[in-house]
């Protein structure tokens, strides 16, 4: 029997309705019970068996209720994904087996979560972030553009970025950290969303998933 090698490596960030800071984070439910979203991955590194999947991008648009870190029997998630049109037929295959969990791995427990998946579409995605992390923000012309600013206040060191190390409800897995922004833009077009979405949170999280089996 062959096996499935994949690992992917790179950068999150999300635009979700929630107010800041996202609850998530904490591993709390959302701030009005749900919580509407925009979610961006940018793969600097990757691979799926040997497929090379470096500089692509994923977004999902989506909603869910409930308390996704909790084994909440209620936590309900619906949402679509935007895979990045430059990829090529076995590219496309390999991302879509990996994001809607069907290779395991952190995506897998991601993926488990899906309750109802609206479709997958193929687009541009542009995608940009400072290496400081001043700002973060990605584009699907014509459907979706959203990004944030660094958080800061009038006490924050300027020279450092507000961050949680080690949050127990990180959205790309144990061990990293999370940054936290300032919603500049939400527009996200392509999702049936329930009722209007609105950027409110936004944080920015690495993330390097491997799993072989």
């Amino acid at each position: 029997m062959s096996k499935t090698k994949w690992h992917l490596k790179g950068e999150w960030f999300d635009v979700c309705s929630c107010k800041l800071p996202c609850p998530c984070t904490f591993a709390q439910e959302p701030t009005h019970g749900d919580c509407l979203f925009t979610l961006v991955w940018k793969v600097h590194k990757g691979y799926y068996n040997d497929i090379q999947l470096d500089d692509l991008g994923v977004v999902a648009l989506g909603e869910f209720a409930g308390n996704m870190w909790i084994g909440d029997p209620n936590a309900t998630m619906k949402l679509m994904f935007y895979i990045d049109e430059r990829a090529d037929q076995q590219q496309r295959e390999a991302l879509e087996q990996i994001f809607t969990g069907k290779v395991g791995g952190w995506a897998g427990e991601f993926g488990s979560l899906i309750g109802e998946l609206r479709g997958i579409e193929y687009a541009p995605i542009k995608f940009d972030a400072a290496d400081d992390l001043a700002y973060w923000r990605a584009e699907i012309p014509g459907k979706v553009s959203v990004g944030a600013a660094a958080l800061t206040g009038p006490t924050a060191d300027p020279n450092r970025r507000v961050q949680l190390h080690n949050p127990p409800g990180s959205e790309t897995g144990p061990g990293q950290i999370a940054t936290w922004g300032v919603v500049k833009d939400d527009k996200a077009i392509g999702f049936d969303f329930s009722h209007e979405y609105k950027g409110k949170s936004s944080k920015h999280i690495p993330f390097d998933w491997k799993v072989e089996f």
